[in-house]
């Protein structure tokens, strides 16, 4: 039987009741998420050794690109969300390779989920240089590449073929860099780990018994459904160790090959009610596999008139609804697993839902209870997660007062995630570059300043004692901007850092082209003494005043 799946990063798979396997895989838009049991999706993907089809795109700089512009050179296709782990942790790696490859291969960064003015955030605070895109996930692009999972990186040689399609975070860089260098030579190169091997032989169709009489057939075929479900855990777990790389499509065909022998042996002799519900859950899964919505939703629901709380089937039926853009019943699902299975991940599931229909009371209802029970689990790392769905779901309801507020939040919940924790910087970027974003897109706020804890790496000969902030100044491109720190005791320093070089005090800086420009504030105590004291940056251009952002800064 299908299990709730463990989730290590504390996140919300985009599409319906996705696995988190699946790599973020969406359903029918961004916006309709439901969080329940895991359900398998079909392998995605342009077949590799064939031709890539055409396309053409607009980059947030304003250039028309298309399959033919990159003709003669080798193709690095990216694509990602900032809302998605494994994209955020590959994306260093992308950077490195696109700046060590020659002028004979271009990267290209492509966003299908979110605004502009997200993906400018993102990868202003992550350095990216190689051109981005954003479209949607109904794209011509998304649907001609068939875009399922995020992240997902294709490799087009320069006669446009494609040599390469990676479905899951490409770590580590050198098998980014094999890919390259084979399609440079016109040909495709394998992936070979010993983390695939682990999955072929946890897939090996020869260890089931499907023959013989009834009972051993469902335990075999329960052997089966449990055996896909320890792959997606294994892949899962092996989401942020490079040394755990696999193939994520290659899996899934296996999988879905598997569950297909499953069915066929498992039909005729389905006679008691368990081996029914297991039947007709396994040909949901199957139906969502082949794309076939209105058939698997069928087969969840005659799993369901026997097991009318299954969360595997419930599950299922969500995430069907939502391919066939049926908001209020994908939220009519959520709402019954939040009954069932009421917690902080449920509700937020269910505010997701609520906000995609327009329903603010129902929404902010949801996410209340979202998070009262992630305070009641006394789990920081989870209380952050709510608060940034919740403050996205703000931003799809148009709240931009309550989406700030939640994103407040969320950094102030990511800032007592223990250090150790790889989603406490995850979270406390997010969390500064979504109020990045809604300055961005407001156009009434102007010039904008976003404090947060320091992510990124130590500048040469930082010390332990300095605490460090990430300040991001967003305005508009061109404007030359004087920054000041004030509120500090005597013999405290504030210090601007930027560009290799360290101004105390005080400095000027000019917006970039992307509109937002990112520093390292320093705050260097005199001595090791525990103090707390405030700290304000203001901002001025031409003598005229235009924003402050302060801080408690604790010792």
């Amino acid at each position: 039987m299908k299990r709730q799946r463990r989730n290590p990063w504390g996140r919300l798979p985009v599409g319906n009741s996705m696995t988190s396997t699946h790599r973020f895989a969406l359903g029918a838009a961004f916006a309709l998420v439901s969080l329940g049991m895991p359900v398998a999706v079909r392998a995605a993907g342009t077949p590799v050794n064939a031709p890539a089809p055409k396309f053409r795109l607009h980059t947030l700089d304003g250039r028309t690109v298309t399959l033919d512009t990159f003709r003669g050179k080798t193709l690095v296709i990216n694509v990602w969300g900032s809302w998605c782990p494994p994209c955020r942790l590959e994306m260093p790696d992308l950077e490195a390779e696109a700046n060590a490859d020659g002028p004979s291969v271009a990267f290209l960064g492509i966003d299908t989920t979110e605004t502009p003015a997200v993906a400018r955030a993102f990868t202003t605070a992550k350095g990216v240089t190689y051109p981005q895109v954003v479209t949607t996930v109904k794209s011509a692009f998304a649907n001609d590449y068939d875009i399922r999972n995020y992240p997902t990186t294709i490799v087009i040689d320069p006669s446009g073929v494609v040599r390469a399609r990676h479905d899951d975070n490409i770590l580590p860089r050198a098998q980014l860099h094999a890919f390259i260098a084979a399609a440079q030579q016109g040909r495709a190169a394998s992936l070979v780990t010993e983390e695939q091997r682990k999955l072929d032989t946890l897939l090996d169709p020869t260890q089931f018994t499907l023959t013989g009489d009834g009972p051993t057939i469902f335990g075999g075929a329960v052997g089966v459904d449990r055996a896909i479900s320890v792959a997606d855990d294994r892949m899962d777990d092996a989401m942020s160790d490079p040394a755990r790389d696999h193939d994520l499509l290659k899996t899934h065909a296996e999988e879905n090959a598997l569950r297909a022998r499953a069915i066929a042996a498992l039909e005729p002799v389905a006679s008691d009610a368990s081996a029914q519900v297991l039947l007709s859950r396994l040909r949901g899964d199957q139906a969502l596999a082949l794309g076939h919505w209105g058939a698997a939703d069928a087969a969840y629901a005659r799993a369901l008139t026997i097991a009318p709380n299954d969360r595997g089937s419930l599950a299922g039926q969500a995430y069907a609804a939502s391919k066939r853009g049926d908001t209020a019943r994908v939220a009519a699902i959520d709402r019954r697993i939040a009954s069932i299975a009421p917690s902080y991940s449920t509700y937020i599931a269910l505010t997701r839902a609520e906000a995609a229909r327009g329903h603010r009371a129902l929404a902010f209802n949801a996410l209340d209870r979202a998070v009262a029970a992630a305070k009641a689990a006394h789990d920081f790392a989870h209380l952050a997660w709510v608060h940034l769905y919740g403050g996205r779901s703000a931003v799809m309801l148009g709240d931009r007062v309550r989406a700030r507020s939640e994103f407040t939040l969320a950094e102030s919940a990511a800032e007592r995630i223990n250090p150790h924790d790889v989603r406490r910087v995850m979270y406390l970027e997010q969390s500064q570059e979504a109020t990045v974003a809604l300055d961005l897109s407001d156009s009434h706020v102007g010039t904008a300043l976003s404090l947060a804890p320091w992510t990124g790496p130590d500048l040469p000969g930082s010390v332990a004692s300095t605490i460090k902030y990430r300040l991001a100044v967003s305005g508009t491109a061109g404007n030359r901007i004087a920054l000041t720190a004030t509120g500090l005791p005597k013999g405290w320093v504030g210090s601007f850092c930027s560009d290799r070089l360290c101004s105390p005090f005080a400095t000027t800086i000019a917006v970039p082209a992307s509109g937002i420009k990112l520093i390292e504030f320093q705050v260097v105590p005199p001595d090791a003494s525990r103090r707390t004291v405030h700290v304000r940056i203001h901002a001025a251009s031409g003598g005229k005043s235009l924003a402050d952002v302060t801080t408690l800064v604790r010792t």
